[in-house]
């Protein structure tokens, strides 16, 4: 009996923490899900703009976004959406329609970008760059915007600042 009772101490400390095993992935959440968590719970919503065919997007998902402390950064105190910077589907937020109709021939440094990229997106030395990642806070504020590439101790530090 002793045995047992010892046993069964010795392995409850690994049945309890069973039920938060490390993610390894970012659990992106739609832009909607994102804008309710944020302002339900009053924390932060970090909006990852890429484009297709943009080699330093592709790097930053394979190599940054995909580090086990970035991802336990992010998960834990954000809630991370990904978008589409150029798409031309319609997207919703907080309460407006935003769509892609700006030609290259009415801005020729649109290349064809998402209204609601524009919106959310300031210029950095009068050009955008790709991928940018925008923090919002639950009252629709942008508090953060950090463009083009970074690397996993530059996003840390980054992230850590607006946690």
């Amino acid at each position: 009996m002793k045995r047992i009772f010892i046993l069964l101490l010795s392995l409850l400390p690994y049945l309890s923490f069973t039920q938060g095993a490390q993610k390894n992935s970012i659990e992106w959440l739609s832009l909607s899900n994102g804008e309710k968590y944020s302002e339900k719970y009053n924390k932060n919503m970090l909006i990852f703009f890429y484009r297709d065919n943009c080699d330093y997007c592709m790097r930053m998902k394979k190599e940054v976004l995909s580090d086990p402390l970035i991802i336990r950064l992010i998960n834990g105190n954000f809630f991370p959406v990904m978008i589409n910077g150029k798409t031309k589907n319609p997207i919703t937020y907080n309460g407006k329609k935003y769509i892609n109709d700006v030609s290259i021939e009415e801005d020729p440094k649109s290349s064809w970008r998402h209204n609601l990229f524009f919106d959310l997106v300031a210029p950095t030395n009068g050009n955008f760059y790709w991928p940018t990642i925008v923090v919002i806070d639950g009252k629709d504020k942008k508090v953060a915007q950090f463009s083009g590439f970074k690397s996993k101790p530059q996003l840390i530090r980054n992230l850590n600042k607006v946690k």
